[in-house]
C-alpha cells in the first residue's frame, strides 16, 4: 500500500507541475498581450472576437484576465485574420489532414526504428544491421526539404500516381490518401533515421549484460535475444520518441506539408506565424507547449511503470 501511495503521490505530482506550466505560459501570454499600446488591443477586440475581445472587455485587469482564461477553456478562441475563419473550425479542418499522414508514418517509425532496429542491433554487423544503418545515415544527413523537394520534382514522371490533393473530395477519398501517402513516407523515413541512432547506442550498452549472455548460453536465437534486449530498453526508446522526436516531427509537418502542397495545420500555423495571425499563432504556440508538457507527462507514467524506483 506504501508504493502505490508512493506511485499516486508521484503521478499527481507530475500532473501539478504539468497544470502549472500550461497555467504559467496562458498568463504570461496574457500579461504580453495585455502591455500592447491601446490601438493594437483595440484592433485585436474589433477583428478577433474571442481571446482577442477580451483585451478590451469592461472590467479591471482582474476581470480580463478571468475572461481570457474562460474563453480560452471554453475554446473560444477567436478568429484568423489570414484565412477569414474561426481558429477553431481551421483546425477542425486541417488538423485531420495532418494526423492522417503523420500518424501512419509515426507508427512505420516505430515498427522499424524500434522493433526491426533492436532485431538488427543485437547482432552488430549483420546484413540487417548495415541496411538500416544506411537508412539512418540517409535520414540524418538528408534534410526533409530536400526529400520533399525531390519528391515533388520527380512526382509527375517517376511517380505519376501521387495526385494533387483535393479537398472538394473529402479526405478518406481515394485520389487523397495516395496522395498523402509521399508525406507519410518522408516523415517515417526522418523519424526512423533517429530512433535507428539511439536504438543501436542503446542496444549496444546492453548487450553485455548477464540476462543476454544467458540467453545466449542457452542456445537462444536473435529473436528471442532481441525481446529480452527490448523489454529491458524500450522505456528509453520511448522517452527519446516522446521527447527528442517532437521537435522533428513539428518541423517535419510545416516542411512537407508546404512543398507538397498539403493543406494541413502545420501549413496552416506557418502561414499564420509569417502573416502575424495572433490569435492563430497563440494558439499554435500553445498547442506545441502542451504536447510537450503532455510527452513529459507521458515519458515519467512509463519510466514509472516498469521501474518503480523513480518515485
Amino acid at each position: 500500500m506504501a508504493s502505490l501511495g508512493g506511485d499516486a503521490r508521484y503521478v499527481l505530482g507530475r500532473l501539478a507541475w504539468a497544470v502549472a506550466v500550461v497555467w504559467v505560459v496562458l498568463t504570461a501570454t496574457y500579461l504580453v498581450l495585455a502591455v500592447l499600446p491601446d490601438t493594437r488591443r483595440v484592433f485585436f477586440a474589433e477583428v478577433e472576437m474571442g481571446l482577442g475581445a477580451v483585451l478590451d472587455a469592461d472590467g479591471g485587469p482582474l476581470d480580463q484576465y478571468l475572461a481570457w482564461m474562460h474563453a480560452f477553456l471554453t475554446v473560444d478562441w477567436g478568429c484568423s485574420l489570414y484565412y477569414d475563419t474561426s481558429v477553431v473550425s481551421l483546425y477542425a479542418t486541417r488538423l485531420p489532414v495532418t494526423l492522417t499522414y503523420l500518424v501512419p508514418g509515426v507508427l512505420v517509425s516505430l515498427a522499424v526504428g524500434l522493433g526491426v532496429g533492436t532485431y538488427a542491433a543485437v547482432e552488430p554487423g549483420s546484413r540487417l544491421d548495415r541496411a538500416l544503418s544506411v537508412v539512418s545515415y540517409v535520414g540524418l544527413a538528408v534534410p526533409a526539404f530536400l526529400l520533399a523537394e525531390l519528391a515533388f520534382a520527380y512526382h509527375p514522371t517517376v511517380l505519376g500516381w501521387v495526385r494533387v490533393y483535393d479537398p472538394e473530395l473529402g479526405l478518406l477519398h481515394a485520389q487523397n490518401l495516395t496522395r498523402l501517402a509521399l508525406p507519410a513516407g518522408i516523415v517515417a523515413l526522418s523519424l526512423t533515421a533517429v530512433q535507428i541512432r539511439h536504438v543501436k547506442g542503446v542496444t549496444a550498452d546492453r548487450l553485455d549484460d548477464p540476462f543476454v549472455k544467458t540467453a545466449r548460453s542457452k542456445g537462444a536465437g536473435r529473436l528471442r535475444v532481441a525481446r529480452h534486449v527490448f523489454r529491458n530498453t524500450w522505456p528509453t526508446l520511448v522517452s527519446t520518441v516522446l521527447g527528442e522526436a517532437l521537435g522533428l516531427l513539428v518541423l517535419t509537418t510545416i516542411v512537407v506539408e508546404g512543398v507538397l502542397d498539403v493543406p494541413g495545420a502545420a501549413v496552416a500555423v506557418f502561414n499564420g506565424f509569417g502573416a502575424g495571425d495572433p490569435m492563430l499563432s497563440f494558439t499554435a504556440v500553445f498547442g506545441m507547449v502542451a504536447l510537450g508538457v503532455l510527452g513529459s507527462l507521458l515519458r515519467d507514467v512509463v519510466r514509472l511503470a516498469v521501474d518503480p524506483r523513480v518515485t
